[in-house]
């Protein structure tokens, strides 16, 4: 599979039907090994509830150790059956304090998916449950069930309300309909009422309304508000799958179908040999956890291929469109250089002040997911407006991107590897300041090969200044780079593409692996300072030195509260405006050659391969010969 992949035809596309079937090949191939790798012992990682619901899934889906996986299912509904009708019903569960469920928060997903596969009338692999232990199952997730899912949350307005974070929603509102969609079936739980006073049939119909559409509203918006995380994309795309494979409802299987096809579409068009790039949300620079996930599909050759906390994808029939095989696999390097802009969610809507704010979400969210791809790297960032800002309660103000939406945003630079698999990067890096994750770390503005970022100093407990952050530096990674100072530049190259770095407030220091830089000599409490990052490759500039001579000759001016950069034959301009959240008012977005930047544009997603209107239900994709419209209102 992946020596054609190295190897490919003279036209790239002469053998798309061979590489899709021997791709669809090599995954089935890849999730049976893991799943064998799985039941190789009789517990699997993570140790405890979450491993033995890998392994019951495992097993129960390979048709082996039958009994060994019912008899530990029976044993752990039983002793939550029990500790409810002791104790009555529990808090709410949470990562942090879980409960003593028969699943973690987080593998509730893959105990579901047990249920559905092999319960006594399932379509798919029916009476691998013994009926005893189908029965207390059932109970089990109908207690969870009655604890957690309120018909309040489901009307049309709801699409865009996260119950939690983004992950958090996905192991919640998907599972809610998958459980009480069976249990309205059987009887005995059809009219049967939970905790808000409606009964499971009704708990049922509302959630199949619900998730009919919110499939459809995220295609029209923006994917993800957790965009790219390292921590969250591993919990949240299974839920997608479920959905896809298991809901009774017709439309939400094929509309959760298309929107998976739509979401590897857009995941690799961004990515360079698996790793995706661009402005990221809770991410960090790095190997990214769901990059394996994702090899369970591409299957590509000496990758490291399964999933760590989920074995939804091992169990799965889906395969991917032969539109993302075609970009991972003949697509890039890309011939010549293009734009990705995406819009993606993060906006608080403010339309219910009432609600916890960052739990409803608007879908005009003015933010954009902006890269630059050339056939030797990608440099991408998140688009934003760092001011932007909404009422809080105490009168005063308050940012308007929710909190999962500006913790540790993440953007920079991917090396397209000239061989192998060694992905170089250059990329901000944010020093945690204490406390809790970092916040409103720093802002970008990006214009094609252009970056420029500011950090954005603390502002007490106002969410408007960053908090539990430290300096914002420069990371360099990678084997290939190579990194040389010339007039207060840090040039980097692999060979084929560069990149380089100035720091505009002053000086900068080096750790002692000089592997990252910050700035020199400045105050964590008022550090506002920016750095420019300017990207190139052979292509554009020919050589390293006429790069590095082409950037030096460039016209840049800072002053304490602007940066003027003119760069590039075609005289591009970026005027940035420092952001001081102490004076808002003296605060102007970007100007790009002369214009505004544009948060809000007209097209959700626009490349050469995606394409679609805001708002709208019809989204073209477009590799080499494969032509398709993924429609939405079908």
């Amino acid at each position: 599979m992946a020596q054609a992949a190295d190897t490919p035809p003279k036209d790239g596309y002469a053998d798309l039907d061979q590489l899709v079937a021997e791709t669809h090949k090599a995954s089935l191939k890849l999730r049976e090994a893991a799943l064998r790798k799985t039941m190789a012992k009789d517990s699997a990682w993570p140790p405890g509830i979450s491993g033995d619901n890998l392994w019951t899934l495992s097993a129960l889906y390979l048709n082996e150790k039958v009994d060994k996986a019912n008899a530990r299912l029976l044993k752990q509904a039983n002793e939550y059956i029990d500790l409810i009708r002791k104790r009555g019903n529990q808090p709410i569960a949470t990562p942090e304090q879980p409960g003593n469920a028969p699943w973690t928060f987080f593998s509730v997903t893959d105990y579901v998916r047990t249920f559905c596969l092999f319960h006594s009338k399932s379509s798919h692999f029916p009476g691998r449950l013994k009926l005893e232990t189908e029965a207390s199952m059932k109970e089990a997730l109908c207690l969870w069930v009655s604890g957690e899912s309120r018909i309040t949350n489901t009307g049309h307005n709801d699409l865009l309300l996260l119950l939690g974070t983004e992950n958090h929603d996905l192991n919640r509102r998907p599972n809610f309909y998958l459980v009480t969609a069976l249990l309205k079936e059987d009887p005995a739980y059809r009219n049967r009422k939970l905790a808000d006073g409606h009964t499971v049939a009704e708990h049922a119909y509302a959630h199949a309304a619900f998730l009919r559409e919110w499939p459809r509203r995220r295609a029209q918006s923006g994917l993800w508000i957790e965009i790219g995380s390292n921590t969250y994309q591993k919990y949240s795309w299974p839920a997608l799958f479920n959905l896809h494979e298991l809901a009774p409802d017709p439309v939400i299987r094929h509309r959760f179908g298309l929107l998976l096809d739509l979401a590897f579409v857009e995941e690799e068009q961004i990515s360079v040999k698996g790793r995706r790039g661009g402005g990221r949300s809770r991410a960090e620079s790095g190997p990214n956890a769901f990059e394996s996930y994702k090899n369970l599909l591409y299957a590509p050759e000496g990758q490291p291929a399964g999933s760590s906390h989920s074995r939804v994808i091992e169990t799965s029939a889906y395969q991917l469109p032969p539109e993302a095989i075609l970009l991972r696999y003949r697509t890039f390097p890309a011939a010549q250089p293009f734009v990705i802009r995406n819009r993606v969610l993060g906006e608080i809507e403010t339309t219910n002040p009432g609600e916890q704010a960052g739990q409803r979400l608007a879908a005009d969210s003015a933010l954009v997911n902006y890269a630059y791809r050339t056939p030797h790297y990608l440099l991408g960032s998140t688009l934003q407006n760092p001011a932007l800002d909404l009422p809080d309660p105490q009168g005063g103000l308050t940012l308007k991107y929710a909190g999962i939406s500006r913790q540790k945003r993440a953007c920079g630079m991917l090396f397209d590897a000239p061989s192998g698999n060694d992905v170089c990067a250059v990329y901000p890096e944010i020093g945690h300041g204490g406390g809790g994750r970092p916040q409103h770390s720093f802002w970008s503005v990006q214009h094609e090969n252009v970056l420029i970022l500011q950090r954005i100093a603390p502002l007490g407990r106002s969410t408007l200044g960053s908090y539990n952050t430290d300096a914002v530096g420069i990371g360099f990674e990678g084997k290939a780079l190579k990194k040389v100072e010339e007039s207060g530049w840090i040039f980097a190259s692999n060979g084929k593409a560069f990149i380089g770095v100035k720091f505009l407030n002053g000086g900068f220091q080096w750790d002692k692996k000089q592997a990252l830089a910050t700035p020199a000599n400045i105050s964590h409490a008022t550090d506002k300072s920016r750095i420019l990052l300017h990207a190139g490759d052979i292509a554009s500039h020919g050589s390293f030195d006429k790069f590095k001579a082409a950037v030096l000759a460039n016209r840049l001016t800072v002053t304490p509260d602007k940066v003027d950069y003119q760069f590039g034959p075609a005289a591009n301009h970026l005027e940035v405006t420092l952001y001081d959240a102490k004076a808002l008012d003296r605060f102007s977005l970007p100007r790009i050659n002369g214009k505004p930047l544009d948060l809000r544009p007209a097209k959700v997603y626009q490349s050469p391969y995606l394409n679609g209107d805001f708002g709208n239900d019809r989204i073209s994709v477009s590799v080499g010969p494969v032509h398709r419209q993924l429609d939405f209102s079908n």
